[in-house]
């Protein structure tokens, strides 16, 4: 059994494991951008050493959702250390998650917004497989 770091925040709980952090936002939550750049200095500050996945679970009863926090996490500045990105919405927020989805979907940040907690770890860890198996290449490349 694999053992995680964990860390709470006013903002939320953090856990890193397999190169992953999961971010759990506390339910009274207001994330806007304000609150997303504060969320990324808590896990930065907690957790500097970590370059993986980050997954962001968003409680249902989440004050205020919005897109501006999703928009910072797909900028260069708010994906420091982060190979991979995925946003688990509450259902209530379905309208919401499809629009967001295809309006700051970029392909040359890996990002992507879910419903399902399970879905959003298994493409995380398709994410950080594949960067694994380039890393990997790569080092045998260089060993030629």
């Amino acid at each position: 059994m694999e053992h995680a770091f964990e860390v709470d925040t006013p903002r939320g709980s953090y856990s890193w494991t397999s190169g992953m952090c999961v971010v759990t936002h506390e339910a009274d939550l207001i994330l806007d951008e304000s609150t997303a750049v504060k969320v990324d200095e808590d896990r930065l500050e907690h957790c500097p050493d970590h370059h993986g996945t980050v997954l962001h679970i968003i409680p249902s009863n989440v004050a205020m959702l919005d897109p501006s926090a999703l928009e910072h996490w797909m900028t260069p500045e708010g994906s420091t250390n982060v190979l991979a990105r995925a946003v688990v919405v509450p259902s209530n927020v379905t309208a919401l998650k499809h629009h967001i989805r295809w309006l700051f979907f970029k392909p040359s940040v890996s990002f992507r917004v879910f419903r399902n907690p399970q879905v959003a770890k298994g493409w995380l860890l398709d994410q950080w497989l594949t960067h694994q198996e380039a890393q990997s290449e790569l080092g045998s490349l260089s060993l030629d």
